[in-house]
């Protein structure tokens, strides 16, 4: 009777240390958020300088398409205000002459098969392939802080100037003030494929009557697509252009665990807060509200210290999500005390090192902009 007992007892203990052990699974899953931050470009400009000027250089083919006024009016540097004189920066677009070179007709067989796998009719599709050519491209020019290598040059370049008695008093200086930064050319060649037609005699037809809108359309990708890329160069030299995305934290996805009520109250909150978080506006108000989450966070480094692989999960989750949420809200300094923890914690260093590595550039973008945060009306 009393071993009848105790192997009762021995069965119920082994059951409670199972269920406790399977009560304390930790499962961790990602839970994305709206984030919201000014993307810094590679060069500073004081405020007070931030102006820039736009160029427009474009063929007569074009023009009937795309005016330069259209174009003009596309280029935009944000944060960054247009002038007609004495720009800060200056960009300059050209779109020369698209020329027709060439059209290919194209063939494609289809065969149609009964049940029995016999081919019972072969199809030929027709297609003209259209080539034409353009010149085009973007020049900008702007302040710039050189490297030592480049300081060097233009130091023996201005002694070799000004000991030139052929060059002392000249006008060296041509269209925009300023060095060249970047510059790039838009694509040469552009191939316009037709829709395919059963017989040669009405992809004729189809390619002469449509020959114009052809050419329009082509003609639009290739102006647009000059646009984008110039855009793109521009801001990213010198352009605090506002960025809208997600990003996400680690949360813990175990029901059974007594800290998975608590952590899906704090994501909830999380994500409602995050649709708070603008590139133009201040961070107080958010920053302030998170508080007691981040506060939650911090709270369970201490409450699971131990070595077990469970409670070092867990930890590697507070770290991460606290090391983000202090990036986010520009806060580099805490991010980097985060990251280190996350280190140190060891359970997955390598999302420590790309924190430390992106905190430390924070910091130093921030000084390099004499900014405090990310986060501000242009």
């Amino acid at each position: 009777m009393r071993l009848y007992s105790f192997t009762r007892l021995f069965t119920a203990l082994l059951l409670l240390l199972s269920i406790s052990s399977f009560a304390q699974k930790v499962d961790l899953d990602r839970f994305y958020f709206e984030v919201g931050y000014l993307t810094l470009p590679r060069e500073f400009i004081d405020p007070t300088d931030r102006s820039y000027g736009v160029r427009v250089n474009v063929a007569p083919s074009v023009v009937r398409l795309m005016p330069p006024i259209d174009v003009y009016n596309q280029i935009q540097l944000s944060g960054f205000g247009k002038v007609e004189n004495r720009p800060t920066v200056g960009i300059t677009i050209n779109f020369n002459a698209v020329r027709f070179e060439k059209s290919e007709t194209k063939t494609r067989t289809e065969e149609r098969k009964d049940r029995e796998g016999k081919v019972i009719e072969t199809i030929t599709y027709y297609a003209n392939e259209l080539t034409y050519s353009a010149l085009g491209g973007y020049q900008i020019t702007g302040p710039r802080d050189n490297t030592k290598s480049e300081q060097r040059q233009e130091v023996k370049k201005q002694t070799e100037v000004s000991s030139n008695r052929f060059l002392q008093n000249a006008n060296l200086q041509s269209g925009y003030t300023g060095k060249q930064i970047d510059f790039g050319t838009f694509p040469s060649t552009m191939m316009q494929r037709t829709k395919e037609f059963r017989n040669l005699a009405d992809l004729n037809r189809y390619a002469k009557e449509n020959k114009e809108s052809i050419m329009i359309e082509l003609l639009a990708g290739y102006v647009q697509n000059g646009i984008n890329t110039a855009n793109q160069s521009l801001n990213r030299w010198y352009g605090y252009v506002p960025y809208t995305g997600r990003d996400f934290l680690w949360i813990l996805d175990s029901k059974s665990h007594p800290e998975y009520p608590i952590q899906q109250e704090a994501i909830k909150a999380i994500k409602e807060l995050g649709k708070q978080m603008s590139a133009t506006e201040s961070l107080d108000r958010l920053e302030q509200n998170l508080q007691p989450v981040m506060a939650y966070f911090q709270d369970l480094k201490t409450k699971f210290p131990g070595s077990d692989k469970r409670e070092q999960k867990m930890r590697y989750s507070v770290f991460y999500n606290l090391a983000n949420l202090y990036y986010l809200l520009d806060r580099p300094d805490q991010a980097i005390e985060e990251a280190n923890g996350l280190i140190k914690n060891g359970y997955d260093t390598k999302d420590g090192e790309r924190f430390l590595e992106q905190a430390d550039q924070l910091k130093k973008d921030l000084v390099k902009h004499k900014l405090e945060t990310r986060h501000m009306a242009l």
